[in-house]
Parts: C-alpha cells; sequence; structure tokens
C-alpha cells in the first residue's frame, strides 16, 4: 500500500494505492478515514490496481492523511 499527501494551496489531497491482494485493508483504511474525517470527499479507480483520492481543505486533508497512516499500520 503506497499513502501520498499532496499539497495544492487552500486544498489538499491524499492518494492511496494498492493491488488487489489488499482489497479489504485497502478499504477498511478509505471507510475509517471518510468515517472519521468530515469535510472530505472521495474518489475511487482501478480494478487490479486500485487509486482512491482523498480531497478536501488543508486541515482536513492532513487529518486524513494521519487517519490513513494510522490505519495503515494497525
Amino acid at each position: 500500500m503506497k499513502i501520498e499527501f499532496k499539497d495544492f494551496g487552500a486544498v489538499s489531497s491524499v492518494l492511496i494505492t494498492s493491488t488487489i491482494f489488499e482489497f479489504r485493508k485497502h478499504n477498511r483504511v478509505v471507510d475509517t478515514t471518510l468515517f472519521l474525517v468530515p469535510g472530505v470527499v472521495s474518489e475511487r479507480r482501478g480494478a487490479f490496481f486500485m487509486k482512491t483520492f482523498i480531497s478536501g481543505k488543508n486541515r482536513d486533508a492532513l487529518r486524513a492523511y494521519k487517519t490513513v497512516l494510522r490505519e495503515a499500520n494497525r
């Protein structure tokens, strides 16, 4: 699982990339993040290589990034 944080000024995004073999972990990380961090939106793409973009205001995206890291290491 690969996690990247990108800052675009007022808006930031978190990119989570994983393969189909980490499907359950990927879903758990994304669902937990969307549940705990209000104010962010997600967009999912891909079949074998899954990519999820979580974006929002800078503070919300940074909180989402910290939540993703914490949940991925679980």
